[in-house]
C-alpha cells in the first residue's frame, strides 16, 4: 500500500477531530482516542457540524443525524485531557558519554567523533567519579519513588557518546560494576543499555553479553554502505567488524537493534537492507531508518540527505519486506500507537552527562562550543561540591519545548503522535515560537497516514 501525502487543508474540530484524505476518500480521525473512520462528505460535513457546535444537530436530516449519533457512540466527539509530561527532574535514568574519542571516521557523523567535535575541543573521558554521582543520583530518585509508590521497577544507565563509548572500555567496566554494586545496596535492580558502532573486541563482546540488557549498533546495512560511510579511522571498512559483533549478539540470544542512516545514494536500496538484515542477523529486535540529517561532518562530505518523498516510497516498500521477514522497521516521526506531548525526553527530564561533566538534554548537543548549549545545557558536574548542579530557569524553559506550545502544529493530525519532532533539529537557532516544521515533517504524514490506512485495512483472522 502507498500512502498519499494528506490534504494540506486538513481540517480539525474540537474535540481533536481531524479529516484527512486518501484515494479512497475521507478519513476521520481522532488521535486522542485512536478512533478512525471511513465516511462520505456529507458524513464528514455533518461530524464537522456537530464537533464544532452540538446545536446544530437540530437542524440535520435524519441521515445526518444517524451518522452523528454513530460516531458519537463510538467516542469521536468525546472531549479527550490533552497528554501532559510530568514537570519536575527526578531523573531514574541516566545517559552517559564516556568519551568523545572514536576509532571510527563516519562520514555523516553529528558530532566529528574522534575529531573534538569539529570545534577544536579536545578529546575527553569522563571521569569516573562524575559517573558514579549520576548513578548514585537516578539510583536514590528510584528507591524513593518506588517507596513513595510510584510505578518505577528500576534504573537506568544508557552507555552513549558523541564519540564512541567503547573507546573508553575500561571506564565502562567500572560504571557497570558501581551501578551493580549500588542496586545491590538499595534492593533497586538495575538496566544497562549500550549505543555502539559495533567495532568491539572479543573481550568487550563478552562483557556486553554478560553485563547488558540490550545494545543498539550504527550499521548501514550492506556491506559496501558500511565500509564507504563508516570507516575505521586510517580508511579501512569496518563491515566485517561489526557484522562479527552482530552475528556474536545473534548467538548469544542478545535483544539488539540496528540503527541506518540513510543518504540518496542508499533511499533505493532501504528494501535490500532489510532483506540483508533479516537473512544474516536474526536475533534482531528492531531496525531503524533515519534520513540522514545535514549537520556536522555530513556537511562536509559529499552525503545528502534523500528527497523526503523518495525516502517514504522506499520506506513504505521496505516495510513489505520487514513484515515478510518478521522484522520491526521503524521511523522516529511516524508512531501512531503512541500518544505524547514530547518528541524525546528533552522537554521532560532527560538527563545526558557528556565526557566534561556538563548535563545536556539532548544527545545531538553535546559540546560547549555548539551555539545549542545554551538551550540543551542545563547543569554540570562540580568537582569541588563533589555533585551536579543544575540551572531550574534551564529546566524550566526546556519543559515548554513540547507541542503545546508549537503553533505550527496546532492543525497537523500528527501533534499527539511526533509531538513537533526533534527540537534540535528543527529548533536550530530560532525561538520555539518560530518553528515551522521541516521535511522531516513531510515523511512523518506520509508514513502515519499509511499505519492509520493499515488499521482502516486490518480484519481479525478466522478462529
Amino acid at each position: 500500500m502507498s500512502a498519499q501525502e494528506p490534504d494540506a487543508t486538513a481540517q480539525t474540530a474540537p474535540p481533536e477531530l481531524f479529516v484527512l484524505r486518501d484515494q479512497e476518500g475521507p478519513i476521520l480521525y481522532a488521535p486522542l482516542g485512536n478512533l478512525i473512520a471511513r465516511a462520505n462528505e456529507p458524513a464528514v460535513a455533518a461530524a464537522l457540524a456537530y464537533a464544532h457546535d452540538p446545536s446544530t444537530l437540530d437542524f440535520m436530516s435524519e441521515d445526518e443525524r444517524a451518522v452523528v449519533e454513530t460516531l458519537g457512540e463510538r467516542g469521536f466527539f468525546k472531549h479527550r485531557a490533552y497528554p501532559r509530561h510530568v514537570v519536575g527532574f527526578r531523573p531514574v535514568q541516566v545517559t552517559l558519554f564516556p568519551t568523545n574519542n572514536c576509532n571510527l571516521r563516519c562520514s555523516y557523523c553529528y558530532a566529528f567523533g574522534g575529531e573534538g567535535g569539529g570545534n577544536g575541543e579536545p578529546l575527553t573521558r569522563m571521569d569516573l567519579e562524575v559517573a558514579q554521582r549520576a548513578i548514585d543520583l537516578i539510583a536514590r530518585n528510584a528507591r524513593q519513588r518506588m517507596d513513595d509508590g510510584d510505578p518505577v521497577r528500576n534504573f537506568l544507565v544508557s552507555i552513549h557518546g558523541n564519540g564512541e563509548p567503547f573507546c573508553a572500555y575500561d571506564l565502562i567496566r567500572e560504571i557497570v560494576w558501581y551501578g551493580q554494586d549500588v542496586a545491590e545496596e538499595l534492593g533497586v535492580p538495575a538496566v544497562f543499555n549500550a549505543a555502539t558502532n559495533g567495532v568491539l573486541s572479543e573481550e568487550q563482546l563478552d562483557f556486553v553479553i554478560a553485563n547488558f540488557h540490550s545494545v543498539n549498533i550504527s550499521f548501514d546495512g550492506l556491506p559496501e554502505f558500511q565500509d564507504a560511510n563508516r570507516p575505521i579511522a586510517g580508511g579501512r571498512g569496518s563491515f566485517r567488524r561489526v557484522d562479527h559483533t552482530m552475528r556474536r549478539l545473534c548467538e548469544a540470544g542478545m535483544d539488539f537493534g540496528i540503527r541506518t542512516t540513510v543518504t540518496a545514494a542508499m533511499v533505493d536500496r532501504m528494501p535490500e537492507i532489510v532483506a540483508f538484515v533479516a537473512e544474516n542477523y536474526p536475533g534482531i529486535e528492531q531496525l531503524h531508518f533515519e534520513p540522514v540529517w545535514e549537520c556536522g561532518r555530513c556537511v562536509t562530505s559529499d552525503n545528502v540527505m534523500p528527497r523526503s518523498d523518495v525516502f517514504t516510497q522506499r520506506y513504505l516498500e521496505s516495510l513489505e519486506v520487514a513484515r515478510e521477514r518478521g522484522v520491526r522497521l521503524v521511523f522516529s516521526g511516524a508512531r501512531q500507537d503512541m500518544v505524547v506531548d514530547t518528541f524525546c525526553k528533552v522537554s521532560s527530564g532527560s538527563f545526558t552527562v557528556t565526557p566534561t561533566g556538563d548535563v545536556t538534554a539532548c544527545y545531538e548537543v553535546s559540546y560547549r562550543s555548539d551555539p545549542r548549549s545554551e538551550r540543551f545545557f542545563f547543569g554540570r558536574f562540580d568537582h569541588e561540591l563533589g555533585d551536579f548542579v543544575f540551572d531550574q530557569a534551564k529546566l524550566d524553559a526546556l519543559s515548554e519545548l513540547n507541542v503545546h506550545n508549537i503553533r505550527y502544529c496546532d492543525d497537523c493530525f500528527c501533534r499527539w503522535h511526533c509531538a513537533g519532532d526533534c527540537a534540535a533539529k528543527v529548533l536550530d537557532g530560532i525561538a520555539l515560537e518560530e518553528h515551522h516544521g521541516s521535511v522531516r515533517c513531510d515523511i512523518s504524514r506520509a508514513l502515519t497516514l499509511n499505519q492509520i490506512q493499515r488499521k482502516l485495512d486490518w480484519r481479525p483472522t478466522d478462529g
